[in-house]
């Protein structure tokens, strides 16, 4: 198992999170920036549904995860070789460059498939190359000891801005079209790369990749995540949890609400109870950070797979409940795992490990979706959310028992 090699300190120790001005600015961009990005999702699939056949319409919301997939493995070794901060702030000028001649493009005359396709693809590419870069940098500004109070924000301001960007998005392409929302996407990532560039600098010296060839870099990421027990966990039981959270949370519960008749407005009382319970979870587990966060984490998503078996349960009080302690565990438990996760290895490969945990998702989710449909089919939804949920608990306890787990401080 490899020694971690701690981030060397530039400069004096950075102030706690509530008093840093650098960070809390770019927490507020980070914020501003999903907004745009929830805003842009309802008007790229409200104008995909309304000028597209169906078969097109679906071609373009899932053109961006292809070239996401194909290229999120390179992403990693770009994060563990180049400077992230740069990386990141490249991304975000070329999304809002693609966005703002989309604009342009659109306002001639030029509507259609093609625009949005060239938008989807443009932007799975440029997710690809630089997601794992965010974590990379995360470790760049923040102390270790409040990685948990960072990420607890994050997922803070990513449920708030759904809440918030999604209605404003429909709002905004109904009254203006489709134009202002890419404008209003690009002014977005304008804003967080202004400051990414103006505001944001290293506070830590991150080891670096030194192979000289780039594959020599991703073959040494392999042996890293190969030869340390902790990373093969990680990487193992977190993209093993989306496997079956999001079908349930997705198609699960659309098919409760349908099939018992309870009217549309249900789907959004189950989404507002996911995202209010999932915002009080992080504020708790902001405030109470337990010593060995990991196996705090995968403990408490035992409680997550009752919540998701009792979706599928035929009562309105019921689905309210389950949602909102859906949400409460995967909120408290994304800000225990990611701080683990990110303090548990060595930040020369962290962006490459990175880089496995999102490839996990982008291929097992769209597949897991699928198969919840079929349990359904050949049996109904209580027993599906039975299957999902109680398998998803039985998981986590594993997980939470084992030993590179059970004693990885937080």
């Amino acid at each position: 198992m490899s020694t971690i090699t701690q981030p060397e300190l530039l400069g004096a120790p950075p102030p706690p999170v509530r008093r840093d001005p650098m960070v809390l600015t770019w927490l507020a961009a980070v914020g501003i920036s999903w907004f745009g990005d929830y805003a842009w999702a309802v008007a790229l699939a409200w104008t995909a549904a309304h000028a597209l056949s169906p078969v097109l319409a679906g071609v373009v919301l899932g053109a961006g995860m292809v070239p996401q997939a194909l290229l999120v493995l390179l992403g990693g070794v770009l994060a563990d070789r180049l400077d992230p901060r740069r990386l990141l702030i490249a991304g975000q000028l070329g999304q809002a460059g693609v966005l703002l001649l989309a604009a342009l493009a659109w306002s001639s005359g030029l509507h259609g498939a093609a625009v949005l396709l060239v938008i989807a693809i443009c932007f799975g590419i440029a997710s690809g190359l630089t997601l794992p870069a965010g974590n990379t940098l995360v470790r760049q500004i923040v102390a270790g000891d409040d990685l948990g109070t960072v990420q607890g924000w994050n997922q803070i301001s990513t449920r708030a801005m759904k809440l918030l960007g999604a209605p404003a998005g429909g709002i905004l392409v109904a009254w203006g079209g489709i134009v202002v929302v890419m404008l209003l996407d690009a002014a977005t990532f304008l804003a967080i790369a202004v400051v990414l560039t103006v505001v944001v600098r290293p506070r830590f010296r991150l080891p670096r990749a030194t192979q000289d060839r780039w594959r020599d870099s991703f073959a040494d990421g392999m042996r890293y995540l190969r030869g340390h027990d902790t990373a093969k966990l990680f990487v193992i039981g977190l993209t093993a949890l989306n496997v079956f959270v999001t079908p349930v949370t997705g198609l699960g519960v659309a098919l409760r609400v349908t099939g018992s008749g309870w009217g549309a407005h249900w789907l959004g009382i189950a989404d507002a109870s996911l995202a209010a319970g999932a915002i009080v979870g992080s504020v708790v587990a902001i405030r109470w950070q337990p010593t060995y966060g990991a196996a705090a984490g995968f403990r408490i998503l035992v409680v997550q797979g009752l919540a998701i078996a009792a979706v599928g349960i035929g009562w309105r009080p019921a689905l309210v409940v389950a949602m909102t302690v859906l949400g409460f565990t995967a909120g408290a438990a994304s800000v225990w795992l990611s701080a683990a996760f990110i303090r548990a290895f060595d930040p020369s490969h962290l962006g490459r490990v990175s880089s496995v945990t999102s490839l996990g998702d982008m291929i097992l989710i769209p597949l897991s979706v699928p198969a919840l449909g079929a349990a359904v089919r050949a049996t109904d939804i209580l027993t599906a959310s039975l299957v999902f949920g109680l398998s998803m608990s039985v998981l986590c306890l594993w997980f939470a028992t084992r030993r590179p787990i059970r004693t990885l401080a937080a």
